[in-house]
């Protein structure tokens, strides 16, 4: 039954019955051993009726106490309801309108602007959190100590509590997540696999993902692509499951080969590399994209990838043959030879796209 914006009060059936009798209720105060008043206010919902009364009202009405007293918690339970949601319904603006999309679109709500106290409440419930004050603490503590968030996002990006929070959650809801719970994590293994990892992203086709997964999963290391929501301006973020097995997420946005390995290869940089304990967290007001951690993941993937050289070693190369037969020579996918070098400006944007391989069709969770 969908639940209603107002409260019926058990007295309403009690005065419905009065009224079909022609009674009143002085009278009916008579026949219950109990003051006109108390009936009153049974009527208009300011008094509760309780175990006793129900009993009485079984006897005088014909009603079954259990009734009267369902009766009294369905009324208690709108009333706390409806109260709730005029409290949760300020916080309604603090949830960006593509969470709320997202949402409805994954069934998590039903709910619109229109009703903001309903859409805040199914907010909460989707992150299993009781108020508005326990969301935001449980945002705050994956934002800070020794496991906090790793993210690597469009440059410039500000980045949207609501749109971050329903995503990771989304995440968390899904098979391989749950699966990761029962992982090992070896970082030794994760170092030895480096070389079989990079291998197979230098040949991106409608398989590669999946292999990484589960080359990933063989180390403890759970890598998931997880859809998100329109206008989140990540393209992945480390985080861990029970502060023991990490996890790799991605949304896959660009859809690019170059971006989503890339990604790929930062990310594994936070998992091996960042001093726990600090704050290293991209979208943080306090932390800009220069901060330590950041760095550190874009140079073990520079390194990896690239070499010592780096990017530079593809420094005045513009023709896609040139570009594919050097990315072939240091052992990696042309894609993310342009995502690198458009990025620094070695490349004009308009050249280089043919090389680029879209992922977009083999992403899955």
């Amino acid at each position: 039954m969908a639940a209603t914006n107002y409260a019926v009060a058990p007295g309403e059936y009690l005065e419905e019955w009065i009224d079909d009798h022609s009674l009143s209720q002085q009278r009916v105060a008579e026949l219950l051993g109990s003051s006109r008043k108390q009936v009153n206010e049974i009527i208009n919902g300011r008094a509760p009726i309780t175990s006793d009364t129900a009993m009485r009202l079984e006897r005088v009405v014909g009603i079954p106490a259990k009734t009267w007293l369902k009766y009294e918690a369905l009324y208690r339970a709108d009333l706390a309801r409806i109260a709730d949601e005029e409290r949760l319904a300020g916080h309604a603006d603090e949830v960006a309108s593509s969470a709320i999309t997202y949402l409805r679109g994954i069934g998590a709500t039903a709910a619109t602007r229109r009703s903001p106290g309903k859409l805040v409440s199914d907010f909460l419930a989707f992150h299993r959190c009781g108020t508005w004050e326990a969301y935001l603490h449980l945002h705050e503590e994956a934002a800070t100590g020794d496991y906090a968030l790793a993210a690597l996002k469009d440059s410039g990006a500000t980045l949207d509590r609501s749109l971050l929070t329903i995503w990771l959650r989304a995440a968390e809801l899904a098979e391989p997540f749950e699966r990761g719970r029962s992982f090992d994590y070896d970082p030794d293994r994760l170092r030895a696999a480096l070389p079989d990892l990079r291998a197979r992203a230098a040949t991106p086709d409608s398989t590669m993902l999946r292999d990484i997964a589960n080359m990933l999963a063989d180390v403890g290391v759970v890598f998931m692509v997880v859809e998100p929501p329109k206008k989140l301006p990540l393209l992945g973020m480390t985080r861990w499951i029970d502060k023991r097995v990490p996890v790799i997420q991605q949304t896959g946005r660009w859809g690019k080969d170059g971006f989503v390995i890339w990604t790929l290869f930062h990310e594994i940089g936070h998992v091996l590399n960042d001093p726990r304990g600090e704050m290293h967290l991209e979208y943080s007001s306090e932390k800009k994209r220069g901060s330590e951690a950041e760095k550190g993941a874009n140079a073990f993937a520079m390194d990896l990838l690239f070499g010592e050289a780096g990017v530079s070693q593809f420094r005045g190369l513009f023709y896609d043959g040139e570009i594919a037969e050097k990315a072939r020579e240091i052992g990696i996918a042309p894609g993310v030879a342009v995502h690198q070098m458009h990025r620094r400006r070695l490349l004009e944007y308009k050249f280089g796209n043919g090389l680029c391989v879209d992922l977009t069709g083999t992403f899955t969770e």
